[in-house]
């Protein structure tokens, strides 16, 4: 099920994007299966059709689903892969921001990387710790 929240300040029809991302990269929607109809979509989530219409259109611009006409709207081939590249992006652009800043602090390389080692040792293995606790 797809959800909104209509209290968000990011547009609605970004959050349906999101969701349908975060449900194709978790596997519950898979490659070549339909989405629910705009029509369906819109009356599930009590919001205007054109809403969910704009979602669905800037995600097959995007790559992540097709359209077959008069049948709807389907996860494409690739979805998982674009995600990944997505996720990649991100992650890149988070990583760069902390060495910069990690770079003011006259930090080489080895005492970044000593740091960023550190950090993921507090809270990777202490979340799995917890998890497992």
């Amino acid at each position: 099920m797809i959800k909104v929240d209509a209290k968000s300040f990011i547009p609605i029809y970004e959050q349906i994007k999101k969701e349908i991302k975060s449900k194709i990269s978790l596997g519950i929607f898979k490659a070549n299966e339909p989405l629910p109809s705009i029509r369906e979509l819109a009356i599930q989530l009590i919001i205007n059709p054109n809403t969910v219409a704009r979602a669905y259109r800037e995600l097959e611009q995007e790559g992540f689903i097709y359209t077959r006409k008069g049948k709807g709207c389907y996860v494409s081939d690739n979805s998982a892969s674009l995600i990944k590249q997505e996720r990649t992006k991100i992650l890149d652009q988070v990583f760069d921001k902390a060495i910069e800043e990690a770079k003011k602090f006259n930090l080489d390389s080895e005492e970044i990387w000593r740091f960023f080692e550190r950090r993921i040792k507090q809270t990777v293995d202490g979340e799995e710790k917890r998890r497992k606790g």
